[in-house]
């Protein structure tokens, strides 16, 4: 379902930047990237927020704060990210938005709860497939893919970061991520590296 965007009002945030309150309290439609919903505990500052969901490409965030929702929320990029503001225009382009994000939240919160069951490996596997920029037709080819920060996969898959790493390190043997700048391979830091990922079919 698309609703009227302003592309020249559009936010480009990069990987690791949380969203201001001020941002937060529109609606925006994910254009490119990842971005990971956490939840906060109410009047909380020492308890480590809890991962809900990721919105990747064409989903909704912001609907909560819209429809006054008391849970309080941090929005924050894994990969860089473009947002693009939605504007409605009545009531009944606002009850579909409210439908699309509903839908939208409940296959995200499948999927996050589907990225921590199942091997390390597995896990990953699940995780770059989400990530990677795919359509429902793109099943048989090399599909660009951004890694986030091995913290951010971890806390994500319920993993440790050395065991992200080592699951990484065999998807590279084994030439189904390849490095798209193998230049900068002797960097240590995972994060805004684009990569291939190479007959995603076989990690379904």
């Amino acid at each position: 379902m698309n609703f009227p965007i302003c592309n020249h009002t559009a936010i480009f945030l990069a990987a690791r930047t949380e969203m201001t309150e001020q941002q937060a309290a529109k609606l925006w439609c994910v254009k490119s990237g990842a971005i990971r919903i956490d939840t906060l505990a109410p009047e909380a500052t020492t308890t480590k927020p809890g991962f809900l969901r990721l919105a990747l490409k064409g989903d909704l965030i912001g609907v909560e704060r819209l429809a006054a929702m008391p849970e309080q929320l941090r929005l924050t990029a894994i990969t860089p990210s473009c947002l693009s503001p939605v504007n409605l225009a009545d009531e009944q382009q606002w009850q579909q938005c409210l439908l699309q994000a509903l839908l939208s939240a409940h296959q995200r919160h499948r999927e996050a709860m589907d990225l921590r069951c199942g091997t390390v490996d597995e896990r990953v596997r699940k995780l770059l497939q989400l990530l990677a920029d795919s359509g429902p037709d793109d099943t048989d080819k090399d599909l660009p893919c951004t890694l986030p920060s091995l913290g951010n996969m971890a806390d994500i898959l319920l993993s440790t970061r050395e065991s992200i790493c080592r699951a990484l390190t065999h998807l590279r043997d084994t030439h189904m991520l390849e490095d798209q700048n193998p230049a900068h391979m002797k960097r240590r830091r995972l994060e805004n590296r684009s990569h291939l990922i190479r007959n995603i079919q076989v990690l379904q």
